[in-house]
């Protein structure tokens, strides 16, 4: 049956009564009549007359009104609840999966990094040597610090040179004080440090003067060659109070020796890698290349040269390069980074175009410098 219909309802049409109707014989006295009277027939002439009753329009047209007013109010009422809720109606017109939930969570453990040719200029790993020349970006200088006023209070300034790298500086401020805590040493010398390109011509032209051209060829850079240009390469002396000394024969710089490369340091030129550098042996010369490079550097014995091609080698689509100060280094894929929840891997983009794409893991602080020679170093730790 449905639910909707009267159970008043029988296949004639509406009955008022539940049950079926009883057909019953009423009495003249229960009918009404009186059985004294002759029955009037409603044929008959004498028919009696019904008192005519006067009709109130007014009141007429205001019950039509409220009748309709109920009529319409009640209409609504219905028709409202067989309305379909806009919250929880559903088109049948409209194809099943475009309901469906829609999740916008990247489940890709990388995200794409786009890489522009200029960059391979930027970086704390750029390679200048004779083979490599660097023009210093001029957006660069917003990096660079005053020495006197940003140096730690464990150091000293020759003001020979007045600015340097602010990342490099603060490395070397943290290194000053720790120096300080561990051996109480406070006299190291910032001796050189951000060379303009007019300033290494007068510099070569002096040494040339002074001590002749093959001289100067081995120990000042031609302007335009000298890491001094990146801001990230400084000279360094003792100061005792005036006595000035080299780091080399210091005895109270053997900590600085040892531990300079856990803070981001490297020796430019060793006396056994001329070959390599073109420079020959600098104790005094010292290069940010940042952590955990230097500390790689240090302990595969590379120079800065052989660092950058040994790079090469580690392509985010082949075999990484992992570290870590416990093992040093070893491969490692970007699958095995992923899931890893400590660690390090770097690898090699190769630039030469206009701009390139890379995948760079999630989760992770990463750096991109380039090596002002061909492509891009990336950095990742977690």
């Amino acid at each position: 049956m449905n639910n909707n219909q009267d159970p008043r309802m029988n296949g004639r049409g509406y009955d008022p009564l539940e049950g079926p109707q009883v057909k019953r014989t009423y009495t003249p006295e229960e009918a009404g009549h009186d059985k004294h009277r002759r029955p009037v027939s409603r044929y008959s002439l004498t028919r009696r007359r019904r008192k005519k009753v006067k009709v109130n329009a007014a009141a007429v047209v205001v019950t039509l009104v409220f009748a309709l007013v109920i009529g319409l109010s009640l209409f609504l009422i219905i028709s409202g609840k067989n309305r379909p809720d806009p919250n929880t109606y559903e088109d049948p017109t409209v194809p099943e999966e475009t309901t469906e939930a829609v999740t916008t969570e990247d489940p890709l453990p990388y995200f794409t990094l786009e890489l522009f040719e200029n960059g391979i200029y930027y970086g704390d790993l750029i390679l200048v040597n004779s083979y490599n020349e660097y023009v210093f970006p001029e957006e660069m200088e917003n990096d660079l610090v005053t020495i006197e006023d940003n140096k730690s209070e464990y150091c000293t300034s020759s003001g020979y040179s007045t600015h340097i790298s602010g990342t490099a500086l603060e490395a070397f401020n943290l290194m000053c004080k720790d120096y300080f805590d561990a051996t109480g040493f406070q006299w190291l010398q910032i001796n050189s440090a951000y060379r303009s390109r007019e300033h290494q011509e007068q510099l070569y032209s002096d040494y040339v003067r002074d001590y002749g051209e093959e001289y100067a060829k081995q120990y000042v850079a031609n302007p335009g060659f000298s890491e001094h240009h990146t801001g990230l390469g400084i000279d360094l002396n003792v100061n005792r109070n005036g006595a000035i000394s080299y780091i080399e024969s210091d005895e109270g710089c053997a900590w600085f020796r040892e531990n300079c490369n856990n803070y981001g340091f490297i020796l430019r030129y060793p006396d056994d890698k001329v070959h390599l550098t073109g420079i020959s042996y600098e104790s005094w010369h010292y290069r940010y290349v940042g952590l955990p490079h230097s500390q790689i550097m240090k302990d595969m014995n590379f120079c800065h040269e052989e660092y950058i091609d040994y790079i090469k080698a580690f392509t985010y689509d082949t075999n990484c390069l992992g570290y870590s100060v416990e093992t040093g280094v070893y491969d490692v894929k970007p699958e095995e980074f992923y899931e890893a929840e400590r660690g390090v891997m770097i690898y090699f983009v190769s630039g030469g175009e206009k701009s390139v794409e890379t995948f760079v893991p999630k989760d992770c602080e990463y750096t991109v410098s380039g090596n002002n020679v061909d492509g891009f170093i990336i950095t990742c730790v977690k």
